[in-house]
C-alpha cells in the first residue's frame, strides 16, 4: 500500500494525506502500480465525461476532459515531452541534447509538440464514439503509463543520475510483468480480445518511440518517460478508433 501511495504522488496531483516514508528501491518498485493508477485517473474523466454530457456541450465536455488530466498530474508528463521534442529536434550532440532537456525553459520545438499534443488528443475526444467512448477514457491513461514501465525496465538510462535512473535501477522484471498483467486485464475486460490487439500495436508504437530517443542520447531519462507517455496517450486513442 506504501509503495501504490508513493506511486500516486510522484505521477499525480492527487492529495495523499500520509507522510511517506520512502527509499529509490521503493521508487523502483512502485512503477508496477502505474498502469493501476493510470486506470483511477481513467476512472475519474468517466465521472467528467458523464456529467459534461448531462449539462454541457459537447466541445466544452471534451475540453475539460484534457484539462482534467492535466490537472490530475499536475501537467509533469508535457513538461517531459517539451523537454524531449527541444533536445531531440535541436539536432545537436547528444551531451548539448541532454543539456537542452534539463533547460527549464521552453524552446520553439516544446511548443509546436505541445500544441500539435493537445490538438490531436482533443480532435480524437471528439470523433469518438459514445458507444465505446468511457472504455477508451480508462484504457488510454492506463496503457501509456505501463509504457513508462516498460520502457525504464528494458532500455538503458542516458544519464549517470537523475530521478529516471533510479526507477529504472530498481525496476524489476516482477513488477513489469504485474503492471503488464493488469493492463492487458483492463484492455481485454473492456474491449474483449481486440484489447489485445490494441495493446499490441501501442506496445509497437512504444518501441518505436523510443528508438527514435535512443538513436540520438544512446538512452533514456525521465523527461523522456513523459514523452512516450503523453504520445502514447494520443496515439493509443488513435488505434482504439481504428481497431474498434
Amino acid at each position: 500500500m506504501n509503495r501504490f501511495l508513493i506511486a500516486l504522488q510522484f505521477i499525480t496531483r492527487i492529495p495523499v494525506k500520509k507522510e511517506l516514508d520512502y527509499n529509490n528501491k521503493d521508487l523502483g518498485s512502485c512503477m508496477l502500480y502505474f498502469p493501476l493508477i493510470g486506470s483511477l485517473l481513467g476512472g475519474i474523466l468517466v465521472l467528467i465525461n458523464y456529467l459534461g454530457e448531462l449539462y454541457l456541450a459537447p466541445l466544452i465536455t471534451n475540453s475539460l476532459l484534457i484539462i482534467g488530466i492535466i490537472l490530475l498530474t499536475g501537467g509533469m508528463h508535457l513538461d517531459g515531452l517539451m523537454d524531449t521534442c527541444d533536445g531531440i529536434f535541436s539536432g545537436r550532440s547528444k551531451d548539448r541534447i541532454l543539456e537542452i532537456m534539463r533547460d527549464s525553459r521552453v524552446g520553439a520545438f516544446g511548443v509546436i509538440a505541445l500544441i500539435s499534443v493537445f490538438l490531436l488528443k482533443f480532435s480524437l475526444l471528439v470523433e469518438l464514439s459514445n458507444s465505446y467512448k468511457n472504455s477508451v477514457l480508462i484504457y488510454f491513461p492506463t496503457i501509456s503509463r505501463w509504457a513508462m514501465v516498460y520502457a525504464a525496465l528494458y532500455y538503458p538510462s542516458a544519464r549517470k543520475g537523475g530521478l529516471g535512473k533510479t526507477y529504472a535501477q530498481y525496476l524489476k522484471l516482477k513488477h513489469f510483468l504485474l503492471a503488464t498483467i493488469w493492463t492487458l486485464a483492463v484492455g481485454i475486460f473492456l474491449f474483449d480480445l481486440q484489447g489485445v490487439v490494441i495493446f499490441l500495436f501501442s506496445w509497437l508504437l512504444t518501441i518505436l518511440i523510443i528508438k527514435m530517443i535512443i538513436v540520438k542520447i544512446d538512452g533514456l531519462t525521465g523527461d523522456n518517460y513523459g514523452a512516450i507517455n503523453e504520445l502514447i496517450e494520443v496515439f493509443s486513442i488513435l488505434i482504439m478508433m481504428v481497431v474498434l
